[in-house]
């Protein structure tokens, strides 16, 4: 097909589907609670979200189905046309098509029968993350640095870690791995290192870009894990030396962690944090850029302002106040209730560390939940290269090991 008629087709779609969404009065009821909100701004996110369902594997479910139901009611109409053809003929004629003659054995013809269970094992009861058996072997000395832990699928886990995912720790060398201790399953990594162990024990010994980079990404694997398990999360660099210590904790705090698995699981409050390094963001080519054209027309009578170009950090609290703005319109469609701690100002200053830009509290119903987590895996992605780090906790489920 063409791309000129692909790009017909693809407006007739549209054309189709904005005049159902006009006839839709189902629809038009669930877009009520939103009617307080900006009209512009609850459209951009509806339409980001359909976007991201066209882009990620519910595109193959909804092929798939419309698929199966243009064969179907090919299949009908063809088995109509069969049935008229037929129609008027003797009935002994059909029998001696279908019959085996003497001697002979009669074909069974099996017959495939597809399901909507089918379809739904393909693209939801398969496994969550990918997998693959461990290649390196533990040793009694090493450091192992832990993420968090969930429910394991049975409770014959003997604290011998079985597999690797096929996803990188924080150093980006090391893959995560998981560790099963009867109904705990924890996702950890090992470190290498030669360093001090009353060093390393208490914080990263790294550089600060390097201690940048682990933070981000110690969120950003928690996002990850989250929006398919239930994870009760840890604090950033909690590491703990040799796997019967590790097996000794899961031992001695056994119950605790699985009531805390309990409260995460039954949690409907979400704490989300959005934090941005501004540093990085005044550097990147949507502020730097832009804010470079500011710079040439600015007059001698405009100050600096600690080394730092007004324009420049004005263009940076504008950039980082839109965001924050457009990752609450988006959390807020799965959520039934919000409470705003804090959204950056453009007044706000200029800092040289980790900065909070949005803080809100959310209450997501559970059957709301997994879309509300895998948002903000989304969130994440999207907005990867402005190096955001987006810190979700539930008030009422912390825990850590001592």
């Amino acid at each position: 097909m063409k791309d000129d008629t692909r790009k017909k087709l693809s407006a007739l779609i549209i054309e189709e589907l904005s005049e159902r969404i006009r006839q839709n009065e189902n629809l038009r009821r669930k877009l009520e609670p939103f009617t307080d909100l900006p009209v512009g701004k609850v459209a951009e996110a509806i339409i980001k979200q359909f976007e991201y369902l066209l882009s990620s594997d519910l595109r193959d479910l909804i092929l798939y189905l419309i698929e199966q139901e243009v064969k179907a009611e090919q299949a009908a109409a063809e088995s109509e046309a069969t049935a008229s053809a037929r129609k008027g003929e003797p009935e002994e004629s059909v029998e001696e098509e279908t019959a085996a003659g003497p001697g002979e054995t009669e074909e069974v013809v099996p017959v495939e029968i597809k399901t909507t269970e089918h379809v739904m094992e393909k693209f939801v009861l398969k496994e969550p993350f990918q997998y693959t058996e461990i290649d390196f072997e533990i040793k009694s000395d090493d450091w192992f640095y832990l993420y968090g832990f969930c429910y394991a699928p049975d409770s014959t886990g003997k604290g011998i870690p079985s597999k690797q995912l096929l996803m990188k720790g924080i150093d980006g060398k090391n893959n995560i791995f998981i560790l099963d201790y009867g109904d705990v399953r924890l996702f950890l990594q090992r470190l290498i290192t030669e360093i001090d162990a009353g060093y390393i024990s208490s914080k990263p010994p790294v550089s600060a870009e390097d201690l940048f980079t682990f933070k981000l990404g110690h969120e950003k694997i928690l996002n990850t894990l989250r929006a398919d398990e239930w994870i009760v999360p840890l604090s950033f660099w909690t590491v703990i030396q040799g796997r019967e210590q590790i097996i000794k904790q899961v031992e001695d705090r056994y119950v605790e962690m699985l009531r805390t698995l309990i409260d995460i699981h039954d949690a409907v409050e979400w704490d989300v944090e959005v934090f941005a390094y501004d540093q990085y963001l005044i550097e990147h080519s949507s502020v730097a850029t832009q804010a470079h054209d500011a710079i040439k027309e600015r007059t001698a009578r405009q100050p600096k302002l600690r080394g730092k170009d007004i324009k420049v950090l004005e263009r940076l609290m504008i950039r980082e106040k839109n965001i924050a703005q457009e990752i609450h319109s988006q959390l807020l469609l799965h959520s039934s209730k919000t409470k705003i701690d804090f959204m950056v100002r453009l007044d706000n200053a200029y800092m040289d560390d980790w900065k909070s830009i949005l803080s809100v509290r959310y209450t997501v119903g559970k059957d709301k939940r997994k879309n509300f987590c895998q948002t903000i895996r989304s969130l994440q992605n999207e907005y990867d290269e402005f190096k955001l780090m987006l810190k979700v906790s539930n008030p009422n489920t912390k825990f850590s090991f001592n």
